[in-house]
């Protein structure tokens, strides 16, 4: 995929723009102390007042921002500047911020930034990078099994152990963990916020086809299907907390850390803080899984209520809505937004009617009202009502089996090509039950592709063709 397909156009401009300098150095201030967080992320306060800190801390970065053409860009505190760099970061696309069901802010990076993030740090010698290096024996970032293990066989030695090294690949192996379970949250929240994005059928199933290949078979189903991960979760923090139990090990841990604090007793209360974030990263775990089940769920749900309203959006009241609205869109980017208000202008009468009854009245009634017959939508173009078809085509059941049997009785020399199944003339469901087919294919771990070289033309749209060979990956 194009790098350019997985980030915003604005996203490089925090580092091209006059505040360049103030905006790296941020930049990488948030990524550490978000590195310091739980695997779902961390509250955006403790984020703010970090920035702020370092803001105040560093005089190189004391001066004032300068104005880039908004009237928030001179702010007049460190605490504003903080708040006013984090908007700029989401507006670029390095940040999203999610709201919790208490209404706490969880601040998480997005999973392009968290890789470009690691490469700065590693190329920018002003910040400590003691705990941000990655480790040499550096592992495919959707291996989850390989991290999990190597941190399993590294604290069950039972020879000559060196606790110091034996840990420091332990943080850094449960860093990088984190690191690839956060670019799998991030990229999952990115699909699903795609679905609002695309307005196009064949854009949603494209995208479909995509995550099915991209973060479904390659990371999803890798970290679902790690039995390593209870096999040996609860075996790695009964070992890290013997670790911490044991005086004579934390302190032989602390000796990674004499370097970077001024005391041994600062040393000895590091090394006590880093043990600790492994075990509450390992504690975590169970519920990220559960936390990107509903995600999972969430985006194949979105798109398959996407799709359904989009083919039949001509059919129902909030389409023909979305449709006058579209038009108007389309004109004004145009300039031709007078001449769209002239052609939908017919399509109502809404009339003045005067509600008090001496024109020199001083007294105005409040909530004056009187039903007017043209104060609804003219049926011009209009055809349609709320029937129970309508009420209840959002909510119709997937059903696994109906599917299933779809697909096998289009398998042509086991594979199931859309071009040979969806006609010009195809209905509503037939196109379903072709979309449904990808979900099962999600879900079942077949192979699907997409054709680029040959397209499917319906009546209403035009998508690219695709094949599914059901065959086990």
């Amino acid at each position: 995929m194009d790098l350019f397909d997985m980030v915003q156009d604005n996203f490089f401009s925090l580092l091209s723009s006059k505040n360049k300098r103030i905006y790296l150095a941020s930049i990488l201030q948030v990524f550490k102390v978000y590195e310091t967080g739980t695997i779902l992320g961390i509250e955006k306060k403790i984020v703010v007042d970090d920035l702020t800190y370092f803001l105040d801390s560093n005089s190189q970065y004391l001066y004032d921002i300068e104005d880039e053409e908004d009237e928030e860009a001179n702010p007049q505190s460190k605490r504003e500047l903080a708040n006013y760099i984090l908007r700029r970061m989401e507006e670029c696309g390095w940040i999203y911020v999610d709201v919790t069901n208490d209404y706490i802010e969880i601040l998480n990076f997005t999973d392009v930034a968290i890789t470009i993030c690691e490469a700065l740090l590693n190329a920018y010698p002003q910040i400590d990078l003691m705990d941000s290096e990655l480790p040499d024996d550096y592992v495919d970032p959707t291996q989850y099994q390989g991290y999990i293990y190597s941190i399993y066989t590294l604290l069950n030695q039972q020879d000559n152990i060196d606790y110091a090294l034996t840990f420091s690949l332990v943080f850094s192996n449960t860093r990088q963990l984190i690191r690839a379970i956060r670019r799998l949250d991030a990229r999952m929240k990115e699909y699903i916020t795609s679905v609002i994005d695309n307005t196009e059928i064949k854009d949603l199933m494209e995208r479909l086809i995509r995550y099915k290949n991209e973060v479904y078979d390659k990371s999803y189903v890798k970290l679902k299907v790690s039995d390593n991960i209870d096999r040996y979760r609860l075996n790695i923090v009964t070992k890290l907390e013997e670790y911490q139990s044991d005086e004579t090990i934390v302190k032989a841990i602390s000796k990674n850390y004499i370097a970077v604090t001024k005391t041994e007793e600062e040393a000895i209360s590091k090394a006590i803080r880093n043990i600790d974030e492994v075990i509450d990263a390992f504690n975590a775990i169970e519920d990220f899984i559960t936390e990107i089940d509903n995600k999972n769920r969430n985006y194949i749900n979105s798109t398959i209520g996407k799709i359904k309203f989009l083919l039949s959006e001509e059919d129902n009241i909030i389409g023909k809505l979305n449709t006058i609205l579209k038009f108007v869109k389309d004109q004004n980017k145009k300039g031709k937004q007078d001449r769209a208000i002239r052609i939908i202008d017919g399509l109502y009468n809404l009339p003045q009617l005067k509600v008090y009854n001496m024109e020199g009245s001083l007294y105005t009634p409040r909530g004056g009202y009187q039903r007017n017959a043209n104060q609804v939508l003219d049926d011009v173009g209009f055809d349609f009502d709320l029937n129970p078809e309508f009420l209840s085509q959002f909510r119709t059941a997937y059903n696994e089996e109906e599917v299933a049997n779809f697909l096998d009785a289009n398998l042509v020399d086991g594979v199931f090509q859309a071009s040979k199944i969806l006609r010009y003339d195809c209905t509503r469901t037939e196109f379903m039950m072709v979309v449904y087919s990808i979900i099962l294919s999600v879900e079942k771990s077949y192979v699907v592709e997409i054709l680029d070289d040959t397209k499917v033309e319906t009546e209403k749209f035009i998508i690219k063709d695709f094949i599914i060979k059901k065959t086990l990956v």
